[in-house]
């Protein structure tokens, strides 16, 4: 070992000696013994009654704010709780309610065949009988295609802030592909569509006859099969929910169906339509 080498060592080791014998910093102790000389109080202790009362001050102080948040969170998870039974309670009434309504209508259009034909008007019977279907309000059943929509399995944002997430516009576009596609019937979960079925977007629920679908939204046509195919591949619809997927990574089907069952909407309730008087324009 040279002598420039040893000459470091040994300073090292003397001021790691000074730092453990004397670990205040002489500047501190000069500071101190000059206040002395000057008639000054010393520096304040760290552990004076002052120190102590503010440090329990600041503890009391953080462990009931945390006891605050945490009994906000109860709080809100009961509320939200609560909300979610009462939804689920009210949507299970709305269900019941709707399918008597469906009920009640497949009375009355039995009695409306049975007081038709009565009447020997059997052909006007038939001519409502199409209307009925035309209208949606009679239920069907044939062969189609399904497509079907749902959520990306992780969320990602595209150029426009859109999330992976099925909108409203989605399904709207999808479904007026169908229809130019020729379907004859379609309906969203099980809700049928009619010349007056709005979807729209309300928060995070899609809405479709005012009533919150979840994901995944199966959009069900009746029409023949191999021509919805063809004709919603060559057109917007099939090109749209491509570039959903790759896009958005929007999780997409397309089937045939053998024979699906579509349900009947609810008779529309007419508030200003009333019946033509004799000599009225």
């Amino acid at each position: 070992m040279t002598a420039p080498t040893t000459r470091r060592v040994d300073e090292s080791m003397t001021l790691i000696t000074a730092m453990i014998e004397r670990p205040q910093d002489p500047a501190y102790a000069a500071a101190a013994a000059r206040r002395e000389r000057a008639g000054l109080p010393g520096a304040t202790p760290v552990g004076t009654p002052v120190v102590v009362v503010t440090a329990m001050l600041i503890g009391l102080l953080l462990a009931l704010a945390s006891t605050t948040l945490r009994t906000d969170q109860v709080a809100g998870a009961k509320v939200r709780a609560d909300l979610i039974a009462q939804i689920d309670a009210h949507r299970t009434l709305v269900d019941e309610r709707s399918g008597a309504i469906q009920e009640r209508a497949r009375d009355i259009a039995t009695l409306e065949r049975a007081a038709l034909s009565r009447a020997q008007l059997s052909g006007l019977s038939g001519e409502i009988d199409k209307l009925r279907l035309t209208t949606g309000i009679e239920a069907v059943h044939g062969p189609g295609i399904t497509v079907t929509l749902d959520d990306a399995a992780t969320a990602a944002s595209g150029s426009d802030g859109t999330t992976g997430t099925v909108l409203s516009r989605d399904v709207f576009i999808v479904t007026n592909a169908l229809w130019e596609a020729g379907a004859e019937a379609i309906a969203i979960n099980g809700q049928r569509l009619t010349a007056r079925s709005p979807i729209r977007f309300a928060g995070s629920a899609i809405l479709v006859n005012y009533r919150p679908l979840v994901p995944p939204y199966r959009i069900v046509a009746i029409g023949d099969p191999d021509t919805l195919l063809a004709r919603f591949g060559a057109g917007l619809g099939a090109a749209y929910v491509k570039s959903l997927t790759d896009n958005y990574g929007i999780r997409s089907d397309i089937s045939t169906q053998g024979d699906v069952t579509l349900p009947g909407a609810p008779v529309p309730a007419t508030e200003r339509a009333h019946r033509p008087t004799e000599g009225s324009s």
